[in-house]
């Protein structure tokens, strides 16, 4: 056993010319990137569909074009410098779901973190196309129950910033109308930001609504008589997955921020997994958040 590590849940988005086939094209059939003095590209590719089983196995490889690894020269018993050409630093293994757009990615420490991961990966997809009208980015999933306790301990809410896209292939009921809107619009980004006049909170009610999403169970949905105003929609659409976002308030005399991205879904499993293994604890996650926060196609 490889010991167990932490995985972390986010959604792919295809913005510009890239398509499903594009992107899956781009995970069998990648190219190098390097940045630094690393090289990074994805091995290991499987690709998975059959028997309502549709999912792409690889993993994100960082290694070092010319390396170098001591030697003891037993003849002369001295240790030796040598250059070790394609030399591997990490790989994270992931699980791409077409069904969700999901992705569930291991967290390697010190070699390939969140953020690295996320930036390497689209960066490849990207290159494959020559960066030819085509973007590619990876937005969390935000645990909402860990997002919503944070948001409700504020005394108010003075800014709220948003960055949005458009969902494929679903949508949450609580901001199905802003979904809408940018799809009418042709929008593949949108910004969000709203700041309150000096001493005076936003007119929001966020904090009630990301709890009544959180305590959302496959047979109690959460409805509203009336859309959600934008910004709380934003909000809410950033935290299922389909960008990021960020909310500022007070508590007591404290200035507190809190992003989305600071409260990712994520779970423990084997560092180095069987790929049908994987496919099945990231499939049933991504399963129970649609059911339990009644995503729609």
């Amino acid at each position: 056993m490889s010991g167990l590590g932490t995985y972390y849940l986010g959604r792919v988005l295809k913005l510009g010319t890239l398509d499903q086939e594009k992107l899956i094209n781009s995970l069998k059939e990648p190219v190098s990137i390097s940045y630094r003095d690393s090289s990074w590209t994805f091995i290991d590719v499987k690709e998975v569909n059959d028997n309502g089983r549709h999912y792409i196995f690889g993993r994100l490889s960082k290694y070092k074009p010319l390396g170098e690894v001591t030697v003891v020269d037993t003849h002369r018993r001295t240790e030796e410098t040598q250059i070790e050409p394609n030399l591997k630093v990490a790989s994270s293994p992931f699980i791409y779901i077409p069904s969700h757009s999901g992705i569930a990615f291991l967290n390697v420490y010190n070699h390939i973190e969140q953020k690295a991961f996320i930036n390497r990966f689209c960066s490849i997809i990207e290159e494959t196309h020559q960066r030819f009208f085509v973007n590619c980015d990876i937005e969390l999933v935000s645990d909402l129950r860990s997002f919503a306790a944070k948001v409700s301990s504020l005394d108010g809410i003075y800014h709220v910033n948003a960055k949005i896209s458009p969902p494929n292939p679903m949508f949450g009921c609580l901001w199905a109308e802003l979904k809408d809107y940018l799809i009418m619009r042709n929008t593949d980004r949108m910004t969000i930001v709203e700041d309150a006049p000096d001493c005076q909170p936003l007119n929001t009610d966020l904090p009630y609504h990301i709890q009544k999403a959180a305590n959302q169970t496959e047979e109690e949905q959460y409805v509203t008589d009336e859309p959600l105003p934008i910004g709380d929609a934003a909000i809410l659409m950033a935290a299922d997955g389909y960008g990021h976002g960020t909310v500022k308030g007070k508590r007591g005399n404290e200035v507190i921020t809190i992003k989305t991205s600071e409260t990712v879904k994520n779970f423990s499993f084997d560092k180095n997994p069987e790929p049908e293994a994987l496919y099945h604890k990231a499939f049933k996650i991504f399963e129970e958040i649609k059911e339990k926060r009644h995503l729609g196609h």
